[in-house]
């Protein structure tokens, strides 16, 4: 089986196939961060795998061991622009749904960190798998300034059986490691780093050989039990978004990320 690492790195997004299952491989360094380019050559993808009939299961990886993907584009969030920043934050959440509304199998296969916007894109996925060693996911927009908006925190309250977690995930922007993430319901396995692509290319393997219509009509009925009034969420999310953007602690917490320095919470 290919290593991950081999593949060509002609594009942000770099494809390859493995029997019926479609990998889409980050390849955006140093941090595959989500710019507006990147979601453009990652929606083309999808709709290729979506198209493409001998493509069952779609999974989505790294070429950069150390990130699935740290989040949004610092220099396009921070856009004097407000329509820029809200295409930014609206491109992400339309990337999030195809991958929720999506008719095949997916799978986020997390080996390093996936944080704020990588994350969201991984919580899009049917099944997270996370490596042991040095997978990491956070939500941690309030160190920002920012919230995860009220469609996100329903989802991961949703999905978890430990409240406590996911306080400290969304109100004290704690990052979790691997056992953690799995304690907290929010990852569905974890496997050793040494041979973690090519297990999760056979988990993936597996969905794969699914009756794909049931499957899809399954996960349409999955998503409305944990997403209930989906549409309604997203627009009090981006008016939630929008508010807090334009705030001062906003323009502080991704100014100081932006300048790599501690916020200044005055």
């Amino acid at each position: 089986m290919e290593n991950v690492d081999h593949l060509p790195a002609t594009s942000v997004i770099s494809e390859k196939t493995f029997g019926k299952v479609r990998c889409l491989v980050f390849n955006h360094p140093p941090s595959n961060n989500l710019s507006l380019s990147f979601f453009d050559a990652f929606e083309a993808a999808l709709k290729v795998a979506q198209e493409d009939s001998g493509v069952r299961a779609v999974l989505l990886a790294s070429s950069i061991p150390k990130y699935f993907s740290a989040g949004l584009e610092l220099s396009e969030l921070f856009s004097s622009e407000e329509k820029t920043r809200t295409r930014l934050f609206l491109r992400l959440v339309d990337l999030h749904k195809k991958l929720a509304h999506f008719p095949k199998p997916t799978v986020a296969a997390i080996e390093g960190s996936a944080f704020l916007g990588g994350f969201v894109l991984a919580l899009g996925c049917d099944f997270r798998l996370m490596a042991e060693e040095t997978g990491r996911v956070s939500l941690s927009e309030i160190r920002l300034g920012l919230s995860p908006t009220l469609p996100l925190i329903s989802l991961v309250a949703s999905m978890s059986g430990r409240p406590g977690l996911i306080k400290d995930l969304i109100l004290k922007g704690k990052t979790l490691r691997a056992g953690e993430a799995l304690e907290a319901g929010l990852v569905d396995h974890i496997f050793p780093n040494s041979n973690f692509f090519e297990t999760s290319i056979k988990e993936a393997e597996k969905l794969s050989k699914l009756p794909p219509m049931a499957y899809a009509a399954i996960k349409t009925s999955l998503r409305a039990v944990l997403m209930k009034d989906e549409e309604k969420l997203w627009e009090k999310g981006l008016v939630e978004f929008n508010s807090l953007f334009a705030g001062e602690e906003a323009q502080e917490g991704v100014r100081a990320m932006f300048e790599k320095r501690k916020p200044r919470w005055e």
